[in-house]
């Protein structure tokens, strides 16, 4: 039971609109009617400019890390077998970035969930974090795309959960595969859009002269 409330406490802070909030109050516009329509980092940098965009980004971060570290002392504390408190924090991620995503004070709707993501992988395993931010700035660097360069990390994170403990001579956690492969699924789901704007090639640069 308690579990259960823990996970409804972790769905709504990751519900928390950090983008909408910031273009409410710093930049006095409601950023669902503006540009893409999307309350996330890419959006509010190309509508407001890079510091709203940062600070969106770093909020966005903070509670997919703050989730994460909430529960590794919940479980640390909790009579949970040590070799499935990994499985319940991969879980813990996971309703961090639904809650983005579904958030429950826009109607069920949100953000794509990636900097909530990252956020999570930071605090979950670094290495795989580390690699999937590779990934993504390596495709942006050559094609300035935001929206496909998280398609690109999505579609390689869950197999950095499989080919990192191979590099390490480490058995993999097959059940974090699968999670991460469900949830890296429901977010390029949710990129659907940005797929057909690529594929027509219509999906905008993020330009490196946003107004600051």
């Amino acid at each position: 039971m308690f579990q259960i409330g823990f996970y409804i406490f972790i769905f709504l802070l990751g519900s928390i609109p950090f983008g909408l909030l910031i273009s409410c109050y710093w930049l006095k516009i409601d950023i669902r009617r503006q540009g893409s329509g999307n309350i996330g980092m890419t959006n509010v940098m190309r509508v407001g400019g890079k510091l709203p965009g940062i600070l969106t980004f770093l909020l966005d971060f903070a509670k997919g890390s703050l989730a994460v570290f909430l529960a590794q002392t919940v479980f640390s504390a909790s009579e949970i077998e040590p070799g499935n408190r990994l499985i319940f924090l991969s879980i813990t991620g996971v309703v961090v970035v639904c809650g983005h995503v579904f958030s429950v004070f826009l109607r069920f709707k949100g953000g794509k969930g990636i900097s909530t993501l990252f956020g999570v992988l930071t605090i979950l395993e670094l290495n795989v974090g580390i690699c999937a931010a590779l990934v993504w700035a390596g495709m942006f660097c050559w094609k300035r795309i935001s929206s496909l360069s998280a398609i690109s990390m999505l579609a390689v994170l869950p197999w950095l959960f499989l080919l990192i403990p191979w590099l390490q001579n480490e058995p993999p956690v097959w059940t974090m595969f699968f999670i991460f492969l469900l949830l890296s699924s429901l977010l390029i789901f949710k990129h659907r859009e940005n797929i057909q704007r690529l594929l027509k090639g219509q999906e905008g640069q993020l330009s490196s002269n946003n107004k600051s």
